[in-house]
C-alpha cells in the first residue's frame, strides 16, 4: 500500500518540472509531450528540492510536510501563472515501414527487458545494503524526515562528512516518507528505478529526433543492455540519476547547434535550466562536469555560426542559471566547511604516483562484463567515423566524454582517490555518469555508417 504514494508524491515536482520546461521553450516548443513530462519528473525532482533547501537554510521554512507542501504549490502556482498555455505540436517524423523479422526481433528483445526491469524492481523494493546508500542517501533522508530540519552531522562527533553532498535525492524520499507517514525502505528506493527508465526514454527520444523508430528502439535496448548501469538503476545510488541530467544538459546542446534559427533558442535555454539544476545533484557535477560543458559552450558559440544576439542570450541564460545554483550552494558549502569533493575535500590531496590504476581501468573498461561490448563498439566506431565524431556537432558530445574521462585520469594516478579506481569503485561510478552519451554516440554513428553502405 506504501507504494501507492510514488505516483502521488512525484506528482507536484513532476508538473512544477513540465511547467518550467513549458515555460523556457516560450513560444517555440521543441520536446515531445512525453519528452517534456519524463524531463520534467527528473528535473522537477531538483528544482523543488532546491527551493525547499532554500526555504530551510534562510529561514523561511522546514523539513516538514506542511512546509515542504507549501513550497511545492507555491513553486506550481508561480509557473503556472508564467508558463505559456498555447502548444505548437512538433511536426510528425518520418518512420520506416517494419519488417517481419524486426517485429519479431523486437517483441523478443522487449520481453527480455521487461523480465530483466522486473528483476530490478524487486531488487530496488527491499532494504539498501550499499555503502553509499546506508550512509548517504538513505541515512540522510532518515534525519531530515524525523528532525525535519537540515542535519549535517548525521552521526555526531563524526565530522560533517557527506553532509557536502547535494540533498536533492535524499529530500526526494524525505517527501515521500511524509506522505506515507512512517519510512519504507522499499518507497524510498523505489525512485531510482524511475530515474532508470527515463534514462531509457530520455535516450530514446533524442535518438528519434534523428533517426527512424527502429534504430531509436535499437539505442534504447543498447543502453538497457549494460549491465552495470541495469545494476545502479535497480540500486538506491545516485549514479544513474546524475546521468541523466548530464545527457539532458548534452544532447539539448547537440540539438541547438544542428536545428533551425528559430528553436536554436528554445533548446540553449533548455540547456541552460538543465546545467544549472545538475550543480544541485551531486558533487562531482561541479568538478568534473561543468567545466568542459562550459568549454563546449564557449567553442559552441565561437565556431557554431550564432548571431551577437544569440551569443549574448546563450551567455545571459547559461550564467543566470547556473550562477542562481552554484554561489547559493557554493557558499552554504564555504559556511559550513563542507569538503569539495566526492566525500573528500580536494584542497587536502596529495599528489603521489599509484602502480596499478592504469591496468585496473583498462581491465575495468574492456575485460570484464560491467558494460558488454559497449565500449569496444564505441571505441571502434569513433576511429571508424572520426570525420563524423569530431568534425560535426557530435563533438559536442564525444568532446565532452573524452574531456572528462582524461580529466578523471590525473585523479585516480595521482591522488589518495586511486583505492576508487583499484577497488573499481569510483572510477566505474565516473563511467556510469557517461554511459547514455557513449550509447547516443554509438547509435547515431552506426546508423549513419549503416547509411553509407
Amino acid at each position: 500500500m506504501s507504494y501507492i504514494w510514488l505516483p502521488v508524491g512525484l506528482l507536484l515536482p513532476t508538473v512544477c518540472g513540465w511547467l518550467l520546461l513549458r515555460l523556457v521553450e516560450g513560444t517555440t516548443p521543441v520536446l515531445f509531450t512525453w519528452e517534456r513530462w519524463i524531463a520534467g519528473f527528473v528535473l522537477g525532482g531538483i528544482f523543488t528540492t532546491y527551493a525547499i533547501f532554500l526555504t530551510e537554510v534562510t529561514g523561511i521554512g522546514s523539513f516538514s510536510f506542511l512546509s515542504m507542501l507549501v513550497t511545492q504549490l507555491v513553486l506550481l502556482g508561480i509557473l503556472k501563472r508564467s508558463a505559456p498555455t498555447i502548444h505548437y505540436p512538433l511536426s510528425t517524423i518520418h518512420s520506416t515501414p517494419w519488417k517481419l523479422w524486426q517485429k519479431i526481433t523486437t517483441g523478443i528483445l522487449a520481453a527480455w527487458f521487461l523480465a530483466k526491469l522486473i528483476s530490478g524492481m524487486i531488487f530496488v523494493s527491499g532494504p539498501a545494503y550499499f555503502d553509499d546508500t546506508i550512509s548517504n542517501w538513505n541515512l540522510r533522508a532518515k534525519a531530515f524526515y524525523h528532525h525535519q530540519e537540515l542535519i549535517l552531522e548525521v552521526i555526531p562527533g563524526k565530522g560533517t562528512g557527506i553532509g557536502s553532498y547535494p540533498q536533492s535525492v535524499s529530500l526526494l524520499k524525505t517527501w515521500l516518507m511524509h506522505l506515507n507517514g512512517s519510512w519504507h525502505e522499499g518507497l524510498a528506493n523505489s525512485i531510482h528505478i524511475l530515474w532508470y527508465l527515463s534514462a531509457l526514454s530520455l535516450l530514446f527520444f533524442a535518438l528519434r529526433r534523428l533517426m527512424s523508430l527502429q534504430w531509436a528502439l535499437l539505442g534504447t535496448y543498447v543502453l538497457s543492455s549494460v549491465p552495470l548501469y541495469l545494476v545502479h538503476g535497480s540500486s538506491a545510488y545516485g549514479d544513474c540519476f546524475l546521468s541523466v541530467v548530464i545527457f539532458l544538459a548534452l544532447s539539448w546542446v547537440y540539438f541547438a547547434a544542428t536545428s533551425k534559427k528559430a528553436q536554436r533558442l528554445s533548446f540553449i535555454r533548455l540547456g541552460a535550466v538543465a546545467a544549472g539544476l545538475l550543480v544541485y545533484t551531486k558533487n562531482e557535477a561541479i568538478l568534473l562536469h561543468l567545466p568542459p560543458l562550459a568549454v563546449i559552450i564557449i567553442g559552441l558559440l565561437v565556431i557554431g555560426g550564432f548571431s551577437a544576439k544569440e551569443k549574448k542570450a546563450t551567455l545571459l541564460w547559461y550564467g543566470s542559471c547556473v550562477s542562481a545554483v552554484l554561489i547559493p550552494w557554493i557558499t552554504f558549502k564555504w559556511m559550513n566547511n563542507l569538503a569539495f569533493g566526492n566525500a573528500k575535500d580536494v584542497s587536502g590531496l596529495t599528489l603521489e604516483w599509484h602502480e596499478g590504476v592504469l591496468r585496473a581501468i583498462g581491465l575495468n573498461t574492456f575485460w570484464e562484463g560491467n558494460w558488454n561490448l559497449l565500449p569496444v563498439l564505441f571505441f571502434g566506431l569513433v576511429i571508424a567515423q572520426w570525420r563524423a565524431a569530431f568534425r560535426s556537432p557530435l563533438i559536442i558530445l564525444t568532446g565532452f566524454f573524452f574531456m572528462v574521462v582524461i580529466g578523471q585520469l590525473p585523479i585516480y594516478m595521482f591522488t589518495s582517490l586511486y583505492i576508487e579506481a583499484l577497488n573499481q569503485t569510483g572510477y566505474a561510478r565516473g563511467i556510469i555518469h557517461l554511459i547514455p552519451i557513449v550509447v547516443f554516440v554509438s547509435t547515431v554513428l552506426l546508423e549513419r555508417m549503416k547509411r553509407e553502405e
